[in-house]
């Protein structure tokens, strides 16, 4: 069986889209699962619930972290999940193109033990991180691959946009770490999978999703002043915030190492967002 996990707030239009473009993509029987974290349960009042589509409705507010884990018991406890079903974190700012499903599933189904993504563009067509290959944890750098010719690209921290696992690769790596709450979730996974447990994450170079970038959380290319930056370091909303980037990290490298990668990412955030100003000038 496919599963389809699917935190939602408000967002109801992009949520048909969503569910629109997996009836559009996906030949073979699946359940979409919708864990609705809106204390209103806009998801629950909006969203027609169907043989393949199940709203979750949470007690209380869990932002994505406990959303996302909140599907995962509902599938180990309601669904007896196997380790040959196919298991998909989702968001629902996004599209997938046709043929997006098929070529995750088809490289899935070659090694059950790796985790596969699309690539990602905005509603720009311009291609955004899909996730990253860490090349040095201090100082803090990265590469995320786009425009690659390769079948696919092997990531550290993937995006869980349209992340596509096993059954078995779920009940490995389990529950995401509860403290992260909003952002974060998706790094904390993949990092997971990664360094614990050998399962290594891919972006397929021609399976697509295409994002709504406009509606989510705060961005660093939409920061206009060192304030707002600094601003972001504490929001829960930013995936700069520093407490969540420290509890990301510490799990992995213990507190000092958690410390000192958290500080050059949060350097190195700061010196981007000069340069970018130095350029626009």
């Amino acid at each position: 069986m496919i599963f389809i996990l699917v935190p939602t707030f408000d967002r109801v239009k992009e949520t048909k889209f969503f569910l629109e473009s997996l009836n559009n993509s996906i030949k073979k029987e699946y359940k979409v699962i919708l864990i609705d974290d809106h204390p209103d349960k806009i998801t629950f009042k909006n969203i027609q619930q169907a043989n393949n589509i199940k709203i979750v409705s949470s007690k209380k507010e869990l932002w994505w972290v406990g959303s996302i884990n909140l599907g995962i018991q509902n599938l180990i406890d309601e669904h007896n999940l196997s380790d040959d079903d196919i298991v998909v974190f989702a968001n629902n700012d996004i599209q997938i193109d046709r043929n997006c499903f098929d070529l995750l599933y088809k490289e899935l189904k070659k090694d059950i033990k790796q985790i596969v993504h699309p690539r990602t563009f905005d509603q720009n067509d311009f291609e955004v991180s899909s996730g990253a290959k860490i090349i040095s944890f201090f100082p803090y750098i990265t590469r995320h691959p786009k425009h690659f010719k390769t079948y696919k690209k092997m990531i550290h921290m993937g995006t869980a946009r349209f992340l596509m696992m096993s059954g078995h690769v779920l009940k490995k790596v389990g529950y995401i770490n509860k403290n992260l709450i909003q952002y974060g979730g998706d790094n904390d996974f993949t990092l997971t999978a990664n360094r614990l447990y050998d399962i290594k994450t891919y972006i397929l170079r021609d399976a697509i999703c295409k994002l709504e970038d406009s509606v989510t959380g705060i961005k660093n290319q939409n920061i206009k002043s060192m304030s707002e930056l600094f601003k972001s370091f504490s929001s829960i909303k930013s995936p700069n915030n520093i407490k969540y980037r420290y509890i990301l990290f510490k799990k992995f490298f213990g507190n000092l190492g958690a410390f000192f990668i958290t500080m050059s990412m949060s350097l190195n955030t700061v010196v981007k967002f000069v340069l970018k100003k130095l350029y626009e000038r």
